[in-house]
């Protein structure tokens, strides 16, 4: 419950609380160095995202879309990802844990998500970047999901993503 309620105050924080890549403010920025980018240029883009519409400026981002490592019926998540603008949501309630972050390119050129996460280990937010590796041989894949702190330590995950549309349904805690 106290995720929960991080997650909220974080979103009503806007664009400091994943960074402008400024690094004016404690935004992950200036811990993870990166720069700001368009997610609609993205590899995953064509599968993992909503693009293109009429009148509609391709930086600008994604219409809203999610991700889950739910099954075809939309059950038994682990992980659910929210993707709209540039920029990620992402809950993992098994966890109590919770990424907000922005698509962005870090200095050596690797592309993902920067911005902080909560848990229980983790109760004042941590800078971490969350990124998308390809799975070639999973056709109805967007990839595989993971969130890494800033030396490039696995924190969570990997999950295999697809697109889902409609109400997910997490699955039991273990």
């Amino acid at each position: 419950m106290a995720t929960w309620f991080m997650l909220v105050a974080l979103a009503g924080c806007g664009a400091g609380v994943v960074g402008t890549g400024s690094g004016t403010d404690d935004d992950g920025g200036a811990d993870i160095r990166y720069t700001p980018g368009a997610v609609c240029k993205a590899p995953f883009a064509e599968v993992g995202l909503v693009c293109e519409s009429a009148g509609r400026d391709p930086s600008s981002g994604t219409t809203p879309v999610q991700w889950s490592d739910a099954n075809k019926t939309n059950e038994g998540a682990a992980v659910l990802a929210t993707l709209e603008g540039n920029r990620i949501a992402l809950q993992v309630p098994c966890s109590e844990m919770v990424f907000l972050g922005q698509w962005g390119s870090l200095e050596d050129g690797t592309l993902a998500f920067v911005g902080r996460y909560v848990s229980p280990q983790a109760p004042a937010s941590r800078p971490a970047i969350t990124v998308l590796l390809p799975a070639p041989n999973e056709p109805d894949a967007v990839g595989w999901l993971q969130v890494l702190d800033g030396s490039g330590s696995e924190l969570f995950g990997p999950w295999l993503v697809r697109r889902v549309g409609g109400e997910v349904q997490f699955g039991e805690c273990r």
